[in-house]
């Protein structure tokens, strides 16, 4: 979490260290706010909250996928090639790329549902990378 724009000393969740999953559903929240804004100014105070979570999102899946390394083995010595889960990091890395561009620049009006949405939709994909679904409660029924 270390931006220029870092936020995350502002809300006190953080404090209790939450793990990815309530990271990312609350960046999943806040998208969905994020649909409902109509200007700049509303935007704004959403964006900087969806920064900070954005940006321990990316930090817990640094620290969470440091043990995912596909490593390769070439004259005894390990070298690292690339991350098993490259595609949630980099769908972390647009949403917060996006995310910024929401925050600080001035655009036409008539984009702003298409880059908000845009954020929904990969924040979303994101989300549904990193959550196991849950098992769903299963009926046996017993005949005689």
């Amino acid at each position: 979490m270390n931006t220029e724009n870092n936020f995350a000393h502002l809300y006190s969740e953080f404090s209790l260290k939450p793990d990815l999953p309530v990271l990312v559903e609350r960046c999943k929240l806040l998208v969905e706010i994020l649909l409902d804004c109509n200007s700049l100014p509303q935007t704004q105070p959403v964006c900087r909250c969806l920064g900070a979570y954005l940006d321990a999102v990316k930090e817990g899946l640094a620290e969470s996928m440091s043990d995912f390394r596909v490593v390769e083995f070439e004259d005894e010595q390990p070298q690292h090639k690339e991350w098993l889960l490259d595609d949630t990091e980099t769908k972390c890395d647009y949403c917060r790329a996006l995310n910024h561009v929401l925050l600080i620049s001035h655009f036409d009006r008539d984009m702003l549902p298409h880059l908000t949405g845009l954020l929904h939709d990969i924040t979303h994909s994101m989300a549904d990378d990193m959550v196991v679904p849950r098992c769903q409660n299963t009926v046996v029924h017993l005949i005689p």
